[in-house]
């Protein structure tokens, strides 16, 4: 197990990514970035990601993975009492954690620790077991885990695991906005340590917290300090490189320069020239106000050119792409998010939100500038190219609004209004939007809009909940139930998706009793399958009314659908004792029988949950359960066929393994 174990290890590199034989890409902002645009309780810990196994490296050794947890079977199954049951343990909760079945995975560090809470392996589950938790949003296990991780790790001296543990506890603490808590574990442990090459290690880590931050003063004092201590080579390095990068950005760009030269001429860094070159680009571009300077230009393609696809070259193109994005050079901006996002680096996702975002604003800027261009001859287009006008100012608007700039998105908001004829069945919808813009700076003018609103468009869903937001009447009031049920299906079949998921989410946990719950989250799974076309979330919203209301008509009707997608999804043979769980003994006791094959009689029994024709939904039928339909082929064949197109998934938060948390819906 162990011998195997290794090899499967050297398959996913994790030399690298755990034990780091180079030095870190760090970026000064990107935190902030990444934190202005997510919702960290609806979408998880971004970070966590990377401890995630994707099929594609898991598919090269899933043989391997698989005899693991075959041979830790037959040790802890013949040999319970050996020496050997401690190490099985541990290895089986890691080889269910390759496969993302953190179920398992908890119950065997459980197990471990609960047998073994002094032996050498404890230290190791625990950190896992609460990687488990955290992978499943059981956030505050997950929290206790990590600091009794802690405990054990000082007490065993696994300074590994406790690296570990502080990095977890400072991601956490950074991704929830709470900046100033994210240094103070590896503070802690600075002075808790006596072995001075370790304590090196944690103050580079304090160090990069405060340049990841953007707090150069800080920063550079605190990469200073590590030479108090006793720094290994890679440790050395990141301390020198990254005090020079603070000091370019703190305007002492001769110093700078000179300890880059230094870190050129010792030969003991020269695997790592390319960071060297990476802050020199850095450096050049705080040295001269003209981000277009030919002689920086010409840096930086002979860096792209010697070092192709480097991680630390793609930080300083995202860096260089958000400077010309903060002066207003949207065009220029566009090509080095592009670059930055060739490969996946710790900018990539950032850099692949403002690329998009970016290239939106260009497509859209160009159509309204055609729009106006037009010369209109007949009288009776104009009102047609002033409808289509404004739909793409609003969208303009809105990509303003996703990139932070308030004033733009409300001047365009405004234009979209302004622009349009009062027969626009889209008008209300801009005013609608400019109110709620308005509604944080000036809420005076964001109540006098919604007036407007409900009184010009009082049958409109915009008027509608104008008329909630100001509380006119009672009937606009939506307080229960049936009301946000009804409001939330008015928004979806308009497709402000956005608005429909808040409605529906409302009632879950308003009315969590009543009737109404279970049916809104399934028309919230409907809307993102058939709709929103984000089966992720809608298989995350099936996952939910499977798992609180599980005897309701709504999940006994998706229950077959959903658990042999998610089989799909994880290429995974599900038994038929499984796969017909807690829906219908008699069919499984004929399927044993062999009166039919198991899934025919499954879709047979089951027809009006493979329709996702939900009780009052009206939904539509699928193609393919017709034998009549024109696509042919069994319903076997359809199933088969249709969950294929599914991809891979990791849903967190739930006791179900393969659930994954839905995308946020922020803004408008």
């Amino acid at each position: 197990m162990e011998r195997i174990r290794t090899e499967i290890v050297d398959e996913f590199n994790y030399q690298d990514e755990n034990k780091r034989v180079k030095p870190r890409v760090l970026v000064p902002g990107l935190d902030s970035a990444m934190l202005s645009e997510r919702d960290t309780k609806a979408t998880g810990y971004n970070f966590l990601k990377a401890f995630v196994i994707d099929r594609t490296k898991l598919q090269p050794v899933a043989t391997k993975v698989d005899s693991i947890l075959i041979k830790g079977s037959k040790v802890l199954g013949n040999h319970p009492k050996s020496n050997y049951v401690e190490g099985s343990l541990f290895l089986m909760a890691e080889a269910y954690f390759f496969r993302q079945e953190w179920i398992p995975s908890q119950q065997k560090c459980v197990e471990l620790i609960e047998r073994f809470a002094d032996g050498d392996k404890s230290p190791d589950a625990h950190l896992l077991l609460s990687k488990d938790y955290l992978l499943q949003k059981k956030i505050t296990l997950g929290k206790q885990t990590l600091s009794r991780t802690i405990d054990v790790a000082w007490y065993k001296d696994r300074y590994d695991i406790l690296s570990e543990a502080y990095r977890i506890q400072a991601e956490l603490a950074l991704e929830e906005g709470d900046l100033d808590r994210s240094v103070q574990p590896y503070k802690q442990a600075v002075a808790q340590c006596e072995d001075d090459e370790q304590r090196a290690r944690w103050q580079v880590d304090v160090a990069a917290l405060y340049y990841r931050l953007g707090k150069y003063k800080l920063a550079e004092e605190a990469f200073a300090k590590v030479f108090d201590y006793t720094p290994d080579i890679l440790a050395e390095f990141e301390a020198q490189l990254y005090r020079a990068a603070c000091l370019g950005r703190l305007g002492d760009t001769t110093k700078a320069s000179e300890m880059l030269d230094e870190l050129e001429r010792n030969k003991n860094y020269s695997d790592w020239a390319s960071f060297i070159a990476a802050e020199r680009i850095a450096l050049a571009r705080q040295s001269t106000d003209n981000m277009s300077d030919p002689a920086l230009i010409a840096r930086e393609r002979e860096a792209d050119t010697s070092f192709i696809g480097r991680p630390e070259l793609m930080a300083q193109a995202f860096q260089k792409g958000m400077s010309l994005y903060k002066l207003g050079k949207y065009e220029e901006a566009l090509s080095y998010f592009a670059k930055a996002k060739v490969v996946r680096t710790p900018v990539y996702e950032v850099s692949a939100k403002y690329f998009a975002l970016l290239k939106q604003w260009e497509d859209q800027s160009r159509k309204v500038a055609g729009f106006k261009s037009m010369i209109i001859e007949r009288e009776s287009m104009r009102d047609s190219i002033a409808a289509m006008t404004a739909k793409e100012v609003y969208g303009l608007a809105r990509v303003h609004q996703n990139l932070g700039n308030t004033d733009s998105a409300l001047y365009y908001y405004q234009m979209a209004y302004d622009s349009t004829w009062d027969g626009d069945s889209d008008r209300d919808k801009y005013l609608y939007a400019l109110a709620r813009i308005q509604s944080a700076a000036e809420p005076e003018v964001a109540d006098s809009l919604f007036m407007v609103l409900a009184d010009r468009y009082p049958k409109s869903v915009y008027g509608r909940e104008a008329g909630s937001v100001m509380g006119f009447t009672s009937e606009s009031v939506i307080d229960d139930a049936a009301e946000l049920y009804k409001s939330g299906t008015s928004f979806r079949k308009i497709k402000d998706w956005t608005y429909a998921s808040r409605q529906y989410n409302s009632i879950v946990q308003k009315f969590e009793s009543s009737d109404y719950a279970p049916k809104a989250l399934f028309a919230l799974g409907w809307m993102f399958e058939k709709e929103a076309l984000n089966k992720d979330s809608a298989l995350y919203y099936y996952g939910q009314l499977i798992e609180k209301y599980p005897r309701s008509e709504y999940a006994r009707e998706i229950r077959p659908s959903v658990e042999y997608a998610l089989a799909k999804i994880n290429n995974v043979e599900v038994a038929d004792s499984t796969l017909l769980r807690d829906l219908d003994d008699d069919l499984y006791k004929r399927a044993k029988a062999g009166e039919k094959g198991v899934l025919n009689q499954m879709i047979d029994n089951n027809k009006d949950a493979l329709q996702f024709n939900g009780p009052g939904m009206n939904m539509p039928t699928l193609p393919g359960l017709n034998p009549n339909d024109s696509t042919g082929g069994s319903v076997d064949d359809f199933m088969k066929r249709n969950m294929k197109a599914l991809n891979p998934i990791t849903l967190p938060g739930s006791s179900d393994s393969t659930k994954i948390a839905p995308p946020p819906f922020k803004k408008p």
